[in-house]
């Protein structure tokens, strides 16, 4: 009899625990459910991504960024792949999207030698968001490293509150860019590896990206393009960052691309208003900076750049010998307390001003004061070998600036 009791106390037992099981399993997927459905916090793995490198997962991913408003991006073996673009904003999106990989990015690259988390086939760019500004709102990549090969790997349209953080974002073969910025507002990239090669900038931003800032970056366009360029933006910040080796550093209102002089202006060139380039390392870039001169090519002239601080940048050229800061329609800035390194017996000048001749325009209102320079037998500051008004230009830009000599 107290046998029978115990067998059936045992079996209520395992029916206690089946029943309890069953429910806890329930309710994960009831929860997950729910994340799911009200635009939660979601994995990609959860939506079918293998990321086994070969395996297409480009709808698995899009299900994901579909379905919540902060997407995971878990650690696998290898990668995920992805053939075509991955949709973050747009027509179908509502903004409020958060990327967030989990292989840290250190030191340039993805972290232990791994390779970026996700990798696109180069048909298009990866990461696109088009639309208006209330469909791109808080559009956020963190910790996420990813690869595009001949394409941009985030091209961002009316972004609002936009950030870039702690991200490691490459392509190569590509003459455009690897983060492509239009007519966004208060846009921040910062403490992240950007790179691209084959002609293009790390980063372009064109067309009123106002309120924008690049800090604590390393950015590097390749042996033919460039780290940053800025046109047509206002209240730029480019600080605390570090470009190393390349054609072109940081390039703001030129009106083309420097890198194609031949294919005329770029798409939204035009006037920038209060740019501050502060604390900065370039390291032997053939042009380090570039500030609103079309470097004297006359069908394309420089657009201006109006109110304008250069401040405790290093800047080197040790293999060139060019010009370190080259200055056009410049108006009304502040170039202090940098340290100019230029080539040994270097010929070229430190500071080079050109003249815009299509609407004849120089820099002026500008204070050029408590700058070092190393290096070198050229000029500190020199300009083109032409008259303006009848007065050599350098004796007008002379004129209309205030300069100093460099401590040497």
């Amino acid at each position: 009899m107290m046998n029978r009791r115990i067998g059936f106390t045992g079996l209520c037992g395992v029916l206690l625990v089946v029943a309890v099981a069953y429910n806890s399993s329930t309710g994960r997927l009831n929860g997950q459910a729910e994340r799911l459905t009200t635009g939660g916090r979601v994995s990609v793995l959860d939506f079918g991504a293998v990321g086994d490198g070969k395996t297409d997962d480009r709808a698995a991913i899009q299900a994901a960024i579909d379905s919540g408003d902060e997407i995971h991006f878990p650690e696998v073996r290898s990668f995920y792949r992805v053939v075509g673009s991955l949709q973050i904003g747009g027509s179908d999106q509502a903004g409020g999207k958060r990327l967030i990989g989990h292989r840290p990015c250190r030191g340039g690259g993805a972290f232990q030698g791994k390779p970026a988390l996700i990798h696109g086939d180069g048909s298009a760019p990866l990461l696109v968001a088009t639309g208006t500004t209330q469909q791109n709102r808080a559009i956020e990549l963190v910790g996420l490293s990813a690869f595009n090969p001949g394409q941009s790997v985030l091209d961002l349209m009316s972004g609002v509150d936009a950030l870039v953080e702690n991200c490691f974002l490459r392509s190569m073969k590509n003459t455009d860019a690897t983060v492509r910025l239009r007519e966004s507002y208060n846009v921040t990239i910062r403490e992240s590896a950007i790179f691209c090669s084959g002609g293009g900038f790390a980063v372009t931003a064109y067309q009123q990206c106002n309120v924008f800032r690049i800090q604590n970056c390393r950015l590097g366009g390749g042996d033919a393009g460039g780290a940053a360029h800025i046109e047509q933006s206002a209240n730029v910040l480019f600080e605390s960052n570090v470009i190393e080796l390349g054609t072109y550093g940081l390039v703001v209102s030129s009106g083309i691309r420097l890198d194609q002089p031949k294919a005329g202006n770029v798409d939204g060139a035009g006037v920038c208003h209060a740019l501050r380039v502060v604390s900065n390392y370039f390291e032997n870039v053939q042009h380090p900076l570039v500030i609103a001169s079309a470097m004297n090519l006359e069908k394309n002239p420089g657009q201006a750049v109006f109110g304008a601080v250069i401040e405790s940048n290093n800047v080197t050229t040790y293999g060139f010998d060019y010009p370190l800061l080259t200055i056009g329609r410049l108006q009304a800035a502040s170039i202090r307390g940098n340290s100019f390194w230029r080539k040994a017996e270097g010929k070229a000048a430190a500071i080079y001003a050109t003249l815009s001749r299509a609407t004849p325009s120089h820099a002026s209102g500008c204070v050029i004061d408590a700058n070092h320079l190393t290096n070198g037998n050229g000029a500190f500051f020199a300009a083109d070998h032409v008259s303006l008004e009848g007065v050599p230009f350098l004796d007008k830009l002379n004129a209309d600036n205030q300069l100093t000599s460099p401590m040497p």
